[in-house]
């Protein structure tokens, strides 16, 4: 019996990286406070959105730690939490190894259930193509995907499964080596790799300045104007690199797809920019005005964003829901943009003038707003 677990070291660095993440929140937090609340509300929907990074992340340690595997000489078993399920080697039939994540294919045989919020035993759909590997008397087959990371041995569990069972690229993996192999004409292996490579590093260096850029604006926005006017432009910059990539990065990860993704790009500008337009201004009886302006540069973006995206078909019905999905993002951030044009490019004087703010009159600096929208 073998028994192979979370190293002592990832699990001490996560909880260095989460500790971070709460000292960061915490700290922000009485510094906002310490600078006085204007908005009691949107002081708590702060806490909440500071706080949910770290609360999501101690949830996924806690579950993922508690994860190990047990090798014996004719089964294995695998871990989570109270749940279990052991797998004999006669039920196994293929795996693959994608990402991180270890998908195994089996068949059951009076075995213990498995279940879990976040990695789970499914049952493969007839007519697939995962089960063309299926021996002809499987009546079900069933696939668990496990998260390896941090997992002490992992190459040596990778290296048991590659001796013992098929590995194949299954599901969206097979579809975008048919669509490569097809494009391009039965390419080299190898070539194809390093374009994956190269592909996969600009997704990351991308991925993660989008991260670092909405933090930017949305906590600590200082100079003020460059850190808004960044997180306005990625989004379009974003469209280019979809478009120069010629298909090999992508904004959408599509199951195993071998795709790298760039859709933080896309994403993360709406929550800098949202609360960054929410926490420092207020448009004055401009509502219809801000939202037709908001419209029009949504529909300008979602536009581009199909001229510009290689990765989607019309024939698909998933393309119409996915475009359905990402106009919630491409929405919001239209909304930002739409106030931080107005506002940060308004360079009219302001007028003194009287507005009711929470059920008393106030006096303000009223701006014209450069598309129209008045500002204070």
């Amino acid at each position: 019996m073998r028994v192979f677990s979370i190293e002592k070291k990832y699990k001490l660095f996560c909880w260095a990286v989460i500790s971070f993440f709460y000292l960061f929140a915490i700290g922000f937090l009485i510094y906002e406070a310490g600078s006085g609340i204007k908005n009691y509300f949107a002081y708590i929907v702060l806490i909440f959105l500071v706080m949910l990074t770290p609360a999501f992340l101690t949830l996924m340690a806690i579950l993922q730690f508690n994860a190990y595997f047990v090798f014996y000489e004719k089964y294995f078993e695998y871990h989570k939490g109270r749940k279990t399920i052991r797998i004999e080697g006669k039920n196994l039939r293929y795996f693959s190894f994608n990402d991180g994540l270890l998908t195994i294919y089996f068949v059951k045989d009076g075995l213990l259930d498995f279940a879990s919020a976040f990695y789970k035993e499914k049952l493969v759909p007839e007519n697939s193509n995962e089960r063309q590997l299926a021996l002809p008397e499987d009546k079900e087959l069933y696939k668990l995907m496990i998260g390896m990371a941090g997992i002490k041995g992992r190459d040596e569990i990778l290296s048991w499964f590659y001796e013992n069972l098929p590995s194949l690229p299954d599901g969206q993996a097979m579809k975008d080596i048919v669509g490569i192999n097809t494009k391009y004409n039965n390419p080299n292996p190898n070539d194809v790799n390093l374009v994956l490579a190269k592909a996969k590093k600009i997704a990351t260096f991308i991925n993660l300045i989008s991260v670092i850029f909405a933090l930017w604006c949305a906590l600590f926005p200082y100079p003020y104007r460059l850190s808004v006017v960044l997180n306005l432009i990625l989004p379009i910059v974003l469209l280019a690199v979809l478009h120069f990539s010629d298909g090999w990065i992508r904004f959408d990860k599509r199951g195993n797809s071998i795709y790298p993704t760039a859709c933080l790009a896309g994403i993360c500008p709406m929550f800098g920019l949202g609360w960054r337009m929410l926490e420092d201004y207020t448009f004055e009886n401009s509502a219809g005005r801000f939202f037709i302006a908001t419209a029009i540069f949504y529909v300008a973006y979602m536009i581009l964003f199909v001229i510009c995206q290689k990765e989607y078909s019309f024939k698909e019905k998933y393309t119409y829901g996915a475009l359905l999905l990402f106009s919630f993002f491409f929405f919001g951030y239209a909304m930002g943009a739409v106030a931080a044009i107005n506002c940060l490019f308004d360079f009219s004087l302001p007028v003194e003038e009287i507005v009711k703010d929470n059920g008393e009159m106030i006096k303000v600096l009223m701006h014209k707003g450069l598309l129209g929208i008045k500002w204070y």
